[in-house]
């Protein structure tokens, strides 16, 4: 399978390895970027299954969770990735991001997004993209608002309210 790597100008998007062990305990066993989370806080034994379960993930072209990376260090900033859903009786493409604290507030989350629309619409021929967001994390809602998103509806995902706010690509 080709892996499907995606290219911003400060980021490279890519699939996450088992190489990404030693970097993704910043984003999954960081209570402050799992705060919204509806999985929660991942322990060491956690985040290998994480891994695994990416891996598997990507037996959908274009779907999973991926590793975003600045493009000239190669340093981690967080994972974001493109998800199907079933949510009130009917199966939606949901994206998600998190990205570590210190990268968080510069961008990234919304070039992230941006790219993976672009994906979603060009690669996949996708129509409609949603976001499943709690109410209470404003700064999502704003990354998702920006990038054209508009609220659709409110219901309830893994026992948690959350937003539905979608985008027609």
């Amino acid at each position: 399978m080709n892996k499907l790597n995606l290219q911003t100008p400060r980021l490279n998007i890519r699939e996450i390895s088992n190489q990404d062990l030693e970097h993704l305990p910043q984003i999954l066993a960081d209570p402050q970027v799992m705060l919204y989370s509806t999985v929660g806080v991942h322990n060491r034994e956690q985040i290998r299954a994480y891994i695994k379960n990416c891996l598997q993930q990507y037996q959908i072209p274009g779907y999973g969770t991926r590793a975003i990376v600045d493009n000239l260090t190669n340093e981690f900033i967080g994972i974001c990735g493109l998800h199907k859903q079933n949510l009130d009786g009917r199966e939606l493409s949901h994206l998600n991001y998190r990205l570590a604290v210190k990268h968080q507030g510069k961008g990234y989350a919304g070039e992230a997004v941006n790219a993976l629309l672009t994906m979603a619409k060009n690669t996949l021929g996708l129509e409609c993209v949603s976001a499943l967001i709690e109410p209470e994390n404003l700064a999502s809602v704003k990354v998702v608002c920006r990038q054209g998103f508009d609220y659709n509806h409110s219901s309830t995902f893994r026992g948690f309210k959350v937003d539905v706010y979608q985008i027609t690509l």
